[in-house]
């Protein structure tokens, strides 16, 4: 006899307390006997890739409502680094830089390990060339620079600095200009089902049930589960160590309420930290390495090729005996970073460090010596550490131990650190995002176990897997959750 997505959900809901009792917190809800509200698309998550899916409904004559659980919109978007990768951009060429959608797409798949689906990242690259065009011409906004980092050869990365005012000018235009009703502190906790598709989403609104009725289908934006200690052991035990960061509503709500559905998951063992955070309960992140920086332990000694992205360096770091490591980088490249990313120069054109100071978050010394034991690392070493990789630059511009040979990712020339004052800056990895989750299809519906869609369920953003697949280029990250947001919006709507 077969058996259908309907026969199963229909028993598991007759099942109740029954033989699958252990389970009934995981069983499909059904329809209410009375809906709160109706509209044809319910998105839950009011981050970047919430108000993104809004605003392309919108545009195609939905009716749509986006839920969030917290008191604000924003989500990881809005404090992410702010930096939106897209190739052969308007900026891209006024600049005169050269880069194609396939360069893209290659150093994608190459970042990655080859572990991302390339049907998503191709639908990726497709779709955020169009987001652009809507922040670009019709929000006005203007990146404050296009950057080489982790994981591209080119620069590609658009900054838009802070993030929140890039995701504010989005959100104003999505609830005044096309009337999209915010749900806020409306945290959704299940998905209900009609015996067809998911058609809706059960809430709470002022400590009560409310139920919200999605007539075309329910797109699930909520973000990642850095915040969730349960989720972060389940899927990668080493992370769940790793002290969070990022946006604090991500715990893995839309996740969990997707599987109850059977939805597949991607990429949960590729969870990665972040490295360049400096130390402290709120800390800034600097990523110094990318403009020539040379990264230590308290032996003094390398232990990765710093061109490597910022989720491959956190590996290495963990893998040292230390608590934290550092960052060594001498005035030339300091200033140079000052210039180049505006982020990192809110910490780096510090007043004591301009002095040629200790600041309270970086130890600096007039020569290596001088630093070094300032930090606690290893005089001899660090000195010969710097001697060995400073004649490597100048010999043949490659060092031999590593085999770093540019800045990042085949961009920019290692540079000698050789101009005082010395800096050595403790660095933690932090996990700002868990890149990974439910598995989705190039059209963002969202695929069960068995490989096929879930009716009337979407998803987009960090709550998702297979874009990024083993790590992730700088600048895909909003991207993803900007794309994909449009791409499930419009497929819904057709």
């Amino acid at each position: 006899m077969k058996t259908n997505r309907r026969d199963l959900l229909k028993f598991s809901m007759l099942s109740g307390l029954g033989a699958f009792g252990s389970f009934a917190n995981a069983s499909p809800v059904s329809e209410p006997a009375n809906w709160d509200e109706e509209y044809d698309v319910v998105i839950i998550g009011a981050g970047g890739r919430g108000m993104m899916a809004a605003h392309y409904a919108a545009e195609k004559g939905l009716k749509s409502v986006v839920v969030e659980k917290l008191s604000f919109p924003g989500g990881s978007s809005a404090v992410c680094g702010g930096q939106l990768s897209i190739a052969d951009s308007v900026i891209q060429r006024e600049k005169g830089i050269k880069d194609s959608k396939a360069l893209f797409r290659e150093e994608m798949l190459k970042v990655g390990q080859y572990k991302n689906d390339p049907k998503l990242v191709d639908a990726h690259i497709e779709s955020i060339s169009h987001v652009f065009d809507f922040i670009h011409n019709t929000l006005g906004a203007r990146p404050k620079s296009v950057n080489a980092v982790s994981g591209m050869s080119v620069p590609r990365a658009h900054l838009y600095y802070p993030p929140s005012n890039l995701l504010t000018q989005i959100f104003n235009y999505v609830k005044d200009q096309q009337k999209v009703p915010f749900l806020f502190n409306t945290p959704a906790n299940r998905l209900i089902w009609d015996g067809r598709r998911i058609c809706g989403v059960k809430c709470q609104k002022s400590g009560k049930d409310y139920f919200i009725k999605a007539n075309k289908g329910v797109i699930i934006a909520s973000g990642g589960f850095q915040y969730s200690k349960e989720l972060m052991e389940k899927y990668n035990p080493l992370m769940a160590k790793v002290t969070p960061a990022g946006c604090r509503g991500n715990t893995g709500d839309g996740l969990k309420m997707a599987q109850a559905y059977g939805a597949d998951v991607m990429d949960t063992n590729y969870i990665k930290a972040t490295f360049g955070y400096q130390l402290g309960s709120y800390p800034d992140s600097v990523h110094c390495y990318y403009a020539g920086a040379i990264i230590v332990n308290h032996d003094g000694k390398r232990f990765v090729n710093e061109s490597k992205s910022y989720k491959l360096l956190s590996d290495a770091a963990l893998a040292q005996p230390d608590e934290y490591t550092f960052q060594l980088f001498d005035e030339n490249i300091r200033t140079r970073r000052i210039k180049e990313h505006p982020r990192n120069a809110m910490v780096l054109n510090n007043k004591d460090l301009n002095e040629g100071k200790d600041a309270p978050f970086c130890f600096c010394g007039k020569t290596l010596e001088e630093v070094a034991k300032k930090a606690g690392v290893n005089v001899n070493n660090l000195a010969a550490t710097v001697k060995k990789y400073n004649e490597d630059i100048e010999k043949t511009g490659t060092d031999s131990v590593f085999g770093r040979n540019s800045l990042t990712s085949g961009f920019g020339k290692p540079l000698k650190i050789e101009q005082g004052p010395f800096f050595l800056y403790p660095t933690k990895p932090r996990c700002i995002a868990t890149y990974c989750g439910l598995r989705i299809d190039p059209t963002a519906k969202v695929i069960d176990v068995f490989g096929e869609p879930i009716p009337g369920l979407y998803a987009c953003g960090e709550v998702t897997g297979g874009v990024h697949g083993a790590a992730y280029m700088t600048g895909t990250a909003l991207g993803k959750a900007f794309s994909f947001g449009r791409i499930a919006a419009l497929n819904l709507a057709s």
